[in-house]
């Protein structure tokens, strides 16, 4: 049946994936070198639930509670009904962040929520001011890959620089080809 698939055309479904969310520590190199950035430490999954109240709150829950257990993480919502799960680690840490990132997401899609969730970011910002995130490297888990988010100003992109991002990391990390796929977080 999978011979007759290829040949109709039809490809099998991907299923999600965290994994390349890990891959993401062997991109710090490249980013501080490249590019002067570094983990600022912080990160979120953002997720939409929809429909039920109490759905929403028992995911809310499942995701602070996620992660370091000497650390909760803090839960907002924002004006397009989103939910998102902020972490962060002070020191900069990111491969303890990408653990406790893949932990929210994992807690929830075991609890059912997989199919709300909507990507999972983590901050970069310039050497010299790790206080003010200049790029955010956004992953889409259905799709497993990622891009990069450089904001300008209140309501521009750095255009330029997430194609050179993209450019340097294509070999290291899955990235998104289809540019349209792109969206502001």
């Amino acid at each position: 049946m999978a011979l007759l698939g290829t040949l109709l055309g039809k490809g099998r479904s991907v299923r999600p994936s965290l994994l390349p969310l890990l891959d993401l520590r062997s991109a710090v190199l490249t980013l501080r070198s490249g590019h002067a950035l570094a983990p600022t430490g912080a990160g979120t999954v953002c997720f939409v639930a929809e429909g039920r109240p109490a759905a929403e709150t028992e995911a809310e829950i499942i995701a602070g509670l996620a992660g370091d257990s000497a650390r909760r993480n803090l839960v907002t919502h924002d004006a397009q009904g989103r939910t998102i799960v902020r972490c962060w680690r002070e020191n900069g840490d990111l491969g303890w962040l990408l653990d406790d990132l893949v932990d929210v997401n994992e807690r929830l899609a075991q609890a059912g929520f997989g199919s709300w969730l909507l990507h999972t970011t983590v901050d970069f910002a310039e050497l010299r001011d790790l206080r003010h995130p200049r790029l955010t490297m956004v992953y889409r888990r259905e799709r497993g890959t990622f891009y990069p988010y450089a904001p300008r100003g209140t309501r521009g992109r750095d255009r330029a620089m997430e194609l050179k991002i993209r450019s340097s990391l294509t070999r290291i990390v899955p990235m998104e080809s289809d540019i349209g796929r792109w969206r502001p977080v």
